[in-house]
């Protein structure tokens, strides 16, 4: 199990730990448009495009490893070998359930509490782990980008 956990720094950085196991740490900058974390020892950077709403995960040598994309209400994840559907299946943007693109189920990511400062990511169907960490930094990436998008619209309203 999956657990991301913000710790209340002025970096605004998430914990991941795996069974009690700190894994990284991804800083969620405001305004940033990419983070890097390391896993296993190798170098990843989470990039996104503001305006399109589109991740995607790099390697070190900055070639992309994943990729998301919205598809009407859900959206997909798309990584070597296969396309992952992720669909929001609680109000609130509590609980995501994720598909492979064959059915099979490929596990499911919860928010917890109001404020949204923790969520716990169950992925069995998602190998390597970096795509198990890139689920839960895109569902925590886009709650974000959903409530500056928000925030803005009512601004300028």
């Amino acid at each position: 199990m999956l657990h991301a956990k913000r710790i209340h720094l002025p970096s605004q950085q998430y914990e991941f730990t795996e069974d009690g196991r700190a894994l990284t740490t991804f800083p969620l900058g405001r305004g940033s448009t990419g983070a890097r974390f390391t896993l296993h020892g190798a170098d990843y950077l989470v990039r996104t495009h503001p305006f399109s709403g589109v991740h995607e995960l790099l390697d070190a040598d900055e070639k992309v490893v994943a990729a998301t994309d919205r598809v009407g209400r859900s959206w997909k994840m798309t990584c070597p070998g296969r396309v992952v559907t992720f669909r929001q299946t609680a109000a609130a943007g509590r609980e995501y359930t994720m598909t492979c693109e064959g059915g099979e189920p490929a596990g499911t990511i919860r928010r917890s509490g109001r404020v949204r400062t923790e969520a716990t990511a169950d992925l069995p169907g998602l190998e390597p782990p970096v795509l198990q960490v890139f689920a839960l930094v895109v569902v925590l990436l886009r709650k974000r980008a959903a409530a500056a998008v928000r925030s803005t619209s009512l601004a300028g309203g």
